[in-house]
Order: C-alpha cells, then structure tokens, then sequence
C-alpha cells in the first residue's frame, strides 16, 4: 500500500549536504562515514537520486524506503543489501531513497546525523541530475555542506560552475557551512612534483578566488578510509580493494600526519583528532603483543589520519556550535 507522501525530517536532526561534480568521490565518502559499501561506486555518475541517510544509535541494520517523483512510497526493505540500493537508484521512476541505521565511527556519530547524497550535476545523459542537486540544496536545511573537490582534477569548468552557483546561493546565510573535501589525494605522484601543501594551497587560492573566504580545506582518501573500515568490520574486500589498503598501510607510516597537519580547519578540530590518535599510539605500544589488536589498531589510526577523521570531527564541531532546534 502506497503512503500518501514521503516522511519530513523531523526536528532535532543535524543535516549534512554533501554535493560534487561526477566522479569526485562522493559516494566514497558517504559509504566512509556511515562505514558501510551501501552506496555503488564507479568512476561515472553513479547517483541518480536524493539519498538521505540518518544515524539511528543501536539499530542492527539499515532499513530503507523509496519515493516516487510525486512523493509516494515505492517500496520499504528492512536489512537492506547494497544492491537494493542500487536497483532502486537505477530506476527512474525514484526519487528519493531514505535510509536509516547505525553509523560506524571512531569519534561516535552525532544524535539526529542525516547526510544528504546529491547526483552529480553535471551529467551531460540527464539534465534532472542536475534538477535534483540544487532542489536538495534548497529544500535541505542544512547546517553543513561537505563540498568533495578531487584532487586530480581541480577548476575543470563544470566544478567551477557548480562552485560559483552555491556560492552565490549561500551569500545570503549568516554562517559558512562550507567544508571543502580534497578527495583522491592518495593519487597525487610526490615523484611528479605533486606535493600535498601545494595542492592544498592552490585549492585555498581556487576557491578564494571564487568568493569563499578562509574555507576549511580537508585532504582526504575517501576509500582508503572506507576499505580500513570495512576491514575492522570483517567485511570482505576485493582483490584491488585489499592491495590499495595493503598499500596504504605501508606508506602509513612515513607520512602518518601529512593530511591533518596540512588540513585547513579550525583548531580546536584538529586538536580533538590530535587527542585521539595520541590515544590510538599508547594503545599501540601498550599491546604490541597482542597481533590482533596491534592490527587493528593500525587500522584505526589510518581512518583517523586519512582526513576522514577530520571531517568528522569538524561535523562535531559545526553541530557545537549549532543552536539548539
């Protein structure tokens, strides 16, 4: 039986817009901070719709629910699997898919965290891509906005176009909600004289240029993060899932800091991820006997330091400062 409309977010709730040009990274970043693969992800336009997750503490499972274009439920799935997801983003006749479950996350997700997943707008095959980007960006009442830069492709003219829009959109708010991710960082070859401070700096230029004055900048390996994750939850990995987190492992250690120490983000944020791998370390060499535990351990210190941790903390820190609803 169809419901007559699609549930409005309730009161108490703390929404996170998250929004990027194709192929940024987006959902890699969504299914990282939730710490779950539940969204698809390929190098193409892999959202097709408005994707709405919210943090339930204590839930065993995520459930979901999709809606129409004239706000009818669809269809309900408890336990929902990655590939429902996925069918129901294919489907043209979706709208909206809202899911709900428990977030895994080293700092503790916030009460009432929904994040909202955007399409791409700058799919050239489907202009309604476009349609439902900036519809969220208007109906969302979002106290952040995670805006996912890749880092391989910074000021092409579609992210720019995109950029220019929101800004002047936003001109109007009293607060910045922005926090600009600088994704795929893992990518950029030290060899080639892609160095990370630079990178970072050119992007703060790029985006002062655009009229965002002192943006928080956070570099990030959006995957990385997720593959840790789904690592410590003992979930399997693919071949090249596994080899890219072997990998980062290895380099961890030589450039354990790089990404918060390069972070453009207020103090007190990253001091609070300071203070928690400080404690992550003295766990470590406390239980150096213990393989397992040393194991994991490592893994939850690369989550920490992959700028996921950070941009989960800033999360913490713009809800703070958020006034009571």
């Amino acid at each position: 039986m169809k419901s007559p409309s699609q549930p409005s977010t309730p009161r108490g709730t703390f929404d996170v817009l998250i929004m990027a040009t194709m192929s940024a990274g987006k959902s890699s970043l969504v299914n990282a901070l939730i710490g779950q693969e539940l969204l698809h992800i390929a190098n193409e336009a892999t959202t097709a719709c408005h994707i709405k997750i919210e943090h339930r503490r204590g839930a065993k499972y995520f459930t979901g629910s999709c809606y129409s274009h004239s706000n009818l439920l669809i269809n309900r799935q408890r336990n929902i699997s990655a590939k429902q997801v996925r069918d129901w983003n294919a489907d043209r006749q979706v709208r909206q898919i809202t899911l709900t479950g428990r977030f895994r996350s080293h700092l503790g997700p916030i009460s009432g965290l929904v994040l909202h997943d955007t399409p791409g707008p700058n799919n050239s095959r489907d202009d309604q891509h476009a349609q439902l980007a900036f519809e969220a960006a208007k109906s969302v009442p979002f106290k952040t906005l995670l805006y996912v830069l890749n880092a391989s492709q910074l000021g092409t003219y579609d992210d720019r176009n995109l950029l220019e829009k929101l800004q002047k959109k936003s001109a109007n708010r009293g607060d910045n909600p922005f926090c600009f991710v600088l994704n795929k960082i893992d990518l950029l070859d030290p060899e080639k004289g892609e160095d990370l401070a630079e990178y970072v700096a050119k992007t703060q230029l790029y985006l002062s240029n655009l009229g965002f004055d002192n943006p928080v900048i956070i570099p990030s390996m959006a995957s990385t993060a997720l593959y840790a994750k789904k690592a410590l939850a003992h979930e399997p990995l693919s071949r090249a899932q596994h080899m890219k987190l072997q990998q980062a492992l290895e380099d961890f250690p030589t450039n354990k800091n790089a990404l918060l120490e390069h972070a453009k983000a207020p103090p007190q944020v990253k001091k609070r991820v300071f203070q928690n791998l400080k404690r992550l370390e003295n766990a470590h060499e406390a239980g150096r006997s213990d393989y397992q535990m040393t194991k994991e351990n490592e893994l939850h210190q690369l989550v920490l330091c992959s700028g996921l941790g950070t941009i989960e903390a800033f999360i913490k820190h713009q809800h703070k400062l958020s006034p009571p609803v």
